[in-house]
């Protein structure tokens, strides 16, 4: 494939094909590659976001805002819906197909040199397209690069970076094999993104998450900022589906009337620590006129997304217990006197027992099926657990769904759905972010 003939559908098989190579849990190889190009991640700035929900949409946001305010800014993101461009943002757009390919083939030799080095093997498709991303960030000469974690954060490829400013998100049970079995467990492996001497904010209030946070930055000599105590927000008002109003008190400053366009509780704690970064890392206080600019063309795909009025249906990312406990609280608090018709479809390495008691319970129709992920929870065992949850609440005497059905794929549960539903009726897909790449323009 090496080459000026290299196109992007071939870079996107070679990608495609690297997933083999899993995850491997050291900085060894992405460390490797950067040294062979010259540390481009040394010559620019970032903001390095973990934590276990909320982490994409504080990283568009906090992007949002410094682009805002002038600062030539990006992101990093993953996973992907549709396209690998998604996940490496360019001065307030996607990375280009065409740049995608050229970056790649650019450092493609140095992919191959640490091919062949490593005792451990290929490099995975994750550190490939983080050396993407930080190859790129240095070629567009970038002020700021903020970075989403993938997992974890202490041997995640993107903590190869030194960033000043660091965020963290709430943190719950998620990666149990990699990263441990309990939250303080996996709230070390994340607070490793906090290098010395640096600026770090979260929106965790769990106790346990802030005792090694603060033990973290004592010992690292830094700066620790926590929601509720040195930001928060202050009032919420015009909160509907169609986003929200809120003043914020921030860091620096107190901001008032601050317009977010997407809607969600979790987004208004999400909005707050993107603020408290953007200051954080910019050293002072914020416009809320340029705040609102920037926020005003944010587009976060798959987070409670509106994707159709009549009836609703809205796409949703939701992965694990704790996000499906805040997909249901807004169900609910948005709509809560409107019959809602769930398209629910897990990955079997999830706690999908948990995720099944917080779903069910809200829905009036269920839809059960597949993305045929090579992860997805085969149907029959996901029938099989649904009926046992649904005996366990028919004993205890709460709601289920009037009906459930079971279909064989996305596509036909979301045609399905729209067939059946009634123009005042709530159409929700959740489950898993891989089921966000069958939501297609041409079912709305």
């Amino acid at each position: 494939m090496v080459g000026n003939t290299l196109n992007y559908l071939e870079v996107c098989n070679y990608l495609d094909n690297t997933l083999v190579f899993g995850i491997k849990p050291n900085l060894l190889r992405i460390n490797k590659i950067l040294e062979l190009l010259g540390n481009p991640h040394g010559k620019i700035e970032f903001i390095h976001i973990a934590g276990t929900n909320g982490k994409t949409s504080t990283t568009k946001i906090t992007s949002a805002i410094l682009s805002s305010h002038g600062y030539k800014a990006g992101y990093y993101i993953s996973p992907h819906i549709h396209s690998y461009t998604e996940r490496i943002s360019i001065a307030g757009r996607d990375i280009s197909h065409d740049d995608f390919r050229m970056v790649f083939k650019e450092i493609l030799p140095f992919i191959e040199r640490v091919n062949k080095t490593d005792p451990e093997g290929e490099m995975t498709q994750f550190e490939i397209l983080t050396a993407m991303m930080f190859y790129a960030a240095y070629k567009e000469k970038l002020d700021v690069m903020v970075l989403e974690a993938g997992m974890g954060g202490r041997w995640d490829a993107t903590n190869a970076a030194y960033a000043a400013t660091a965020g963290l998100t709430g943190v719950s049970l998620e990666h149990t094999q990699i990263l441990g079995k309990t939250i303080t467990a996996i709230t070390k492996e994340k607070a490793e993104i906090i290098k010395d001497r640096s600026r770090v904010a979260t929106s965790s209030t769990d106790k346990d998450v802030l005792k090694i946070l603060e033990e973290k930055t004592i010992k690292t000599g830094s700066e620790l900022f926590k929601i509720d105590k040195d930001f928060k927000v202050i009032s919420v008002k015009n909160d509907g589906i169609e986003g929200f109003k809120v003043d914020i008190k921030g860091i620096y400053d107190t901001y008032e009337n601050i317009i977010f366009p997407i809607p969600g509780d979790y987004q208004k704690t999400n909005l707050a620590l993107a603020v408290a970064l953007s200051e954080l890392f910019s050293g002072s206080r914020l416009n809320v006129k340029k705040i609102n600019n920037g926020l005003a063309c944010t587009n976060i795909s798959g987070r409670f997304q509106l994707m159709k009025t009549s009836p609703v249906f809205i796409s949703d990312a939701s992965h694990n217990p704790e996000g499906l406990k805040n997909l249901t609280a807004n169900l609910i608090k948005y709509f809560k006197k409107n019959k809602k018709i769930i398209i629910f479809s897990v990955l079997k390495d999830k706690d999908y027992m948990e995720m099944i008691k917080s779903v069910l319970p809200v829905a009036d129709i269920m839809i059960l099926t597949s993305s045929h992920s090579p992860r997805s929870l085969d149907l029959t065992l996901f029938e099989e657990a649904v009926l046992k949850e649904l005996q366990k609440l028919s004993t205890e005497g709460i709601k289920s769904p009037e009906f459930i059905y079971s279909i064989d794929n996305i596509e036909n549960s979301i045609k399905f759905s729209l067939d059946i539903a009634l123009k005042n009726d709530i159409i929700c897909l959740t489950g898993s972010i891989t089921n966000l790449e069958f939501v297609k323009s041409e079912y709305f």
